[in-house]
């Protein structure tokens, strides 16, 4: 008898034991639905979000460089001649 209550036991343990499932995962979703927000039920890949963090990150740094190194932008710009070629002039402000 004591076997039959010790299965028991372990049955109703081991239904308690299992994580319930929260969040997004626990509405019932159609598959378009999981197709369509696929971030939503995949688990998260940590060495893809690292790689993505690191690729962002450097795009970002390279703009804000390209910006700060360009003097040329700052003080010149370029114009056209009346025979149709280029000159580069300074700026000039009006306000000086």
């Amino acid at each position: 008898m004591e076997d039959s209550q010790k299965t028991e036991d372990y049955k109703n343990n081991s239904k308690s034991a299992q994580p319930r499932r929260t969040g997004w995962a626990s509405m019932p979703s159609t598959t378009a639905f999981r197709a369509i927000n696929f971030e939503l039920f995949v688990k998260p890949n940590k060495f893809v979000m690292v790689f993505g963090a690191i690729t962002f990150t450097t795009c970002i740094s390279y703009i804000v460089y390209m910006n700060l190194t360009d003097d040329n932008k700052r003080s010149t710009y370029v114009t056209l001649d009346e025979d149709g070629g280029t000159t580069v002039r300074p700026k000039v402000s009006r306000w000086d």
